[in-house]
């Protein structure tokens, strides 16, 4: 209570100071206030009954009216649709039966499949000779729209063309029998693309996790002091052992001090590394489907420790960058005429989009609390965990990339490359991230200078 209190005060005082007109900062911090003073409030159980969640108001066509919203005025799912479907169409070259299944759920937009069938369609050794497209989401109606447009626009191509929607969350399908829930073929070159959704499986037991985290800490510290009752039983030549830092939240605690007992390290489950079981099951079930490539696209922010304080901080600055992005979004593509963005327009994917998001950040606990990004190198080290390694992307992929950013006409915002990854920056602060993967040879971890490149790139994105 005392920590979200402290948090309320800041984000009261960021909203006062930007209290004048109605710039970005002020709209990020009533978002950020509404939610903690909901949680505040939880507590006292009469209040927090009377209160009225403003997002059960939401119908799926306004929903789905926001959603379009944030793809047509944000430049980072555009620059990460048009980098995977270059990675897709390069990893299925010369294969003439396509089968791409699309789990982006929320995030999916049919101009991306109209998009990755025309460069299929273009591709030097002609197009393939099936393409099938498997979607899973939660809006029946919006597959059955999806599918009719994608067909249609197969047919002006001239190309075979099957689509297979899934309705449903990524998190609820079944796992141990993923190859006949997406009707997956044999003789198929599959490709998936997951796009700001592989988080979701990240849900866990906060309070189990601690708890594990805690008992490993007490472990180490244990450890530390036998060694430093070593140390000190020793001539003072020998020089003196280091100690293990204990930190409160979740700070990175795995300081090993410098003796010989710094094999020790943290438990496989850390706030830091998870590796959950619906995670787990879910890549192994993907990998047993032998895909070509695995395009992933996440947030690439640190939401999903333990400390309420910690994904506070962390979540008022990432979403101050994408609140600005939106703002410049909407005042650029109004002065250019392509769409006047009105106030209430961009209120509205700002509230039902990314409010909805921050309220998954800041509002759920447990394996309730879906919202949990994290950073690329975490992902990498789950993804090699997993049986990956990683395609780095490539110069034509990330071109596409820059293009794209052009395109959109940002100043601020740009894509900056990591060692075969993409990061997608606003004023240089990574918001998103873009990796490929396949299933490494050898049936285990990522292998060789892919794996080091992987977890290098991931540590320098994270040193800002």
């Amino acid at each position: 209570m005392e920590k979200a209190t402290r948090c309320l005060a800041r984000a009261t005082g960021l909203a006062a100071a930007a209290a004048a007109g109605d710039g970005p900062q002020k709209r990020l911090a009533e978002a950020m206030v509404d939610c903690l003073a909901r949680r505040l409030l939880r507590p006292v159980q009469a209040i927090t009954d009377a209160l009225i969640d403003p997002s059960v108001y939401l119908d799926r066509r306004s929903v789905r009216a926001a959603r379009r919203g944030f793809f047509e005025l944000s430049p980072f799912p555009k620059v990460a649709f048009v980098v995977g479907n270059r990675a897709i169409v390069e990893a299925v070259e010369n294969e003439s039966l396509v089968h791409v299944v699309g789990m982006s759920g929320p995030f999916t937009q049919p101009c991306q499949w109209i998009q990755l069938l025309h460069e299929l369609r273009r591709r030097p050794e002609g197009p393939p000779r099936v393409v099938r497209l498997t979607v899973v989401h939660d809006d029946g109606e919006l597959l059955a729209k999806m599918a009719e447009v994608l067909s249609d626009e197969a047919e002006e191509l001239d190309m075979e063309f099957q689509f297979h929607g899934v309705v449903g969350q990524l998190e609820d399908l079944d796992f141990s029998n993923l190859r006949d829930v997406l009707e997956i073929k044999s003789g198929e070159a599959l490709v998936v693309s997951c796009t700001l959704q592989l988080h979701r499986l990240l849900a866990a037991d906060d309070d189990a996790m601690y708890s594990s985290r805690s008992a490993h800490l007490n472990q180490m510290a244990s450890i530390a002091q036998l060694q430093q009752m070593a140390v000190s039983s020793c001539p003072p030549s020998t020089g003196g052992g280091g100690s293990v830092q204990y930190k409160d939240d979740d700070d990175d605690p795995y300081r090993s001090p410098a003796t010989p007992l710094t094999f020790v390290s943290p438990p496989a489950s850390t706030p830091h590394l998870q590796m959950p079981a619906a995670l787990a099951n879910f890549l192994s079930a993907v990998r047993a489907l032998s895909p070509k490539i695995v395009v992933v696209a996440e947030q690439d922010a640190d939401h999903n420790g333990v400390s309420f304080r910690k994904r506070f901080c962390e979540a008022l600055h990432h979403y101050a960058a994408v609140f600005d992005s939106l703002d410049d979004a909407a005042a650029a593509t109004t002065s250019a005429a392509s769409h006047l963005w009105s106030p209430d327009e961009r209120a509205q994917v700002e509230r039902v989009v990314v409010g909805e998001e921050i309220k998954g950040v800041l509002l759920r606990d447990g394996a309730h609390r879906r919202e949990r990004h994290d950073r690329l190198r975490q992902w990498a080290a789950r993804m090699e965990m997993a049986g990956f390694t990683g395609v780095p992307l490539s110069y034509a992929a990330i071109r596409k990339g820059n293009d794209m950013v052009r395109r959109c006409g940002l100043r601020r915002c740009e894509n900056r490359e990591c060692g075969g990854c993409l990061l997608l920056c606003w004023s240089s602060r990574p918001l998103y991230s873009i990796s490929a993967w396949r299933p490494a040879a050898s049936g285990g971890a990522g292998s060789g200078s892919e794996r080091s490149e992987y977890i290098h790139v991931g540590a320098e994105a994270d040193d800002r």
